[in-house]
């Protein structure tokens, strides 16, 4: 039996070789200037503040870990001056302080926009699953009211809620694939509504939870997303394997998607993270040692 397009796009979006829609985004060639010297590794971070600049946290040592270009692919500044351990997110709140999230070293570091060190979540290379430890977490977000949702994370299969202040309120999840169980929660985001949207990597989808953490629907559709960007109405999911930028309103519905698979400019065959920049450009962080930027044309 055939499916069209419209039922695929609810079923398994990744078989639609068209968008539905052209969301106009071409990539950006060369965008980004690093010194001769430096070679960056895995990108697994990527994040926009206010003014357009855009922060890398990568995995390489042949570079500073933590580097930040304008809007115009102009190297700012870079941040060593830490250990940061084995780099996984790097989130850019409202108030534009950097977070970091360290899998390797069980941490999440806040940082002024100058770099300071304002605080930490979790203990530095000691793991433990409660209100002030976590296995191998890898990201963080924010909602309105300032508290913080970590997943946590190749370890732990938890979502930990904690206030503006960062003292430990809750948690949810265990592993497996049933609704609140994860097998990997890889990336998190919170919509205007309050919602908790988290990438449930390897089970290809993305669950959705009341901000108690109450499971509400989950996305089986999208593909293996490995990050999630909310903005205006629209989540941007990045889908690894099937090399695409997707964009949903917040029922779930394809809008629209770019990019291929493979490793050539524009293909993104090893996205890691997405970034969201208020000019409406794109970035897309590479396992393969890439960041490439995309603009609407």
């Amino acid at each position: 039996m055939s499916h069209s397009n419209s039922e695929l796009l609810w079923t398994r979006a990744w078989e639609v070789k068209e968008s539905p829609n052209d969301l106009r985004y071409k990539v950006v060639s060369g965008w980004g200037e690093i010194p001769e010297d430096w070679t960056l590794g895995q990108v697994a971070g990527v994040s926009a503040d206010l003014e357009n600049r855009v922060y890398l946290f990568h995995r390489g040592h042949d570079a500073p870990p933590l580097i930040c270009f304008g809007a115009d692919g102009k190297l700012l500044f870079s941040w060593d001056h830490i250990s940061f351990g084995r780099p996984h997110m790097v989130t850019v709140d409202v108030d534009d302080n950097v977070w970091l999230t360290n899998d390797g070293s069980h941490i999440i570091y806040k940082l002024s926009p100058q770099g300071e060190v304002l605080f930490t979540l979790g203990i530095k290379d000691v793991s433990g699953e409660d209100g002030t430890h976590f296995n191998q977490p890898t990201d963080i977000t924010f909602n309105v009211q300032h508290e913080m949702y970590v997943s946590d994370g190749y370890g732990n299969k938890r979502i930990a809620k904690f206030d503006a202040e960062g003292n430990f309120l809750f948690q949810w999840g265990s592993g497996g694939e049933g609704p609140s169980e994860f097998a990997l929660p890889h990336a998190i985001n919170v919509d205007d509504e309050g919602r908790v949207c988290v990438a449930d990597r390897e089970n290809w989808r993305i669950q959705v939870f009341a901000p108690d953490g109450t499971f509400v629907t989950q996305w089986q559709h999208i593909g293996r997303p490995s990050n999630l960007v909310y903005t205006d109405g629209f989540f941007f999911i990045c889908d690894h394997p099937n090399g695409r930028v997707t964009k949903v309103d917040v029922s779930g519905k394809v809008i629209g998607f770019f990019g291929e698979p493979g490793k050539g400019i524009g293909q993104l065959s090893s996205s890691h993270d997405i970034a969201y920049c208020p000019n409406g450009d794109i970035i897309v962080g590479q396992l393969d040692g890439r960041f490439q930027k995309f603009s609407r044309r």
